[in-house]
């Protein structure tokens, strides 16, 4: 019961410091963190949890996008079951190796799903400024913060026992 209180709060507290990390250095310093998140939760304690993550993660994010409401709960959706899916068949447990190749794919996939909803709604793309301009900043930034936010997320859980 703990757990499915603090997930809102970690949502809300996430999506700040993203705010405020890309105000700061623009799209090269924004790590993903809502997916670590949808991650960690996934690790931690099933897919349940990381289910209730992308919902609330997704729903705060809709708030303040563009996209017609539900994309980001969707796309946070499809990267939960995917990290389960990666956790069932390749992830280790205790591998920072492993963690990073999760972060990598989920975060690729979001980046995936997020560029062909925006074709489906808006207009066409051109794939090599979606490669260049937004999955390579993405995923460098993500990769580098990951292993830090899985450690303090883990002494959090600790504190909070949940």
């Amino acid at each position: 019961m703990n757990q499915i209180l603090v997930i809102p709060l970690l949502c809300f507290l996430f999506q700040l410091l993203e705010y405020c990390l890309f105000s700061l250095f623009g799209r090269w310093g924004d790590p993903h963190l809502m997916l670590i998140l949808v991650i960690f939760f996934n690790l931690y304690s099933g897919i349940r949890f990381s289910l209730w993550t992308a919902v609330c993660g997704g729903a705060i994010k809709d708030c303040f996008s563009t996209m017609p409401f539900g994309t980001h709960i969707f796309s946070y959706m499809v990267c939960a079951c995917l990290s389960t899916y990666i956790r069932q068949n390749w992830y280790e447990r205790g591998s920072s190796g492993s963690k990073l190749l999760m972060v990598f794919a989920v975060t690729s996939a979001h980046t995936l799903i997020m560029a062909f909803l925006y074709k489906m709604v808006f207009e066409d793309i051109r794939w090599l400024d979606v490669l260049g301009s937004v999955w390579l900043p993405e995923i460098l930034a993500t990769m580098i913060v990951a292993l830090f936010v899985f450690e303090r997320l883990r002494d959090t859980a600790k504190i909070l026992r949940f």
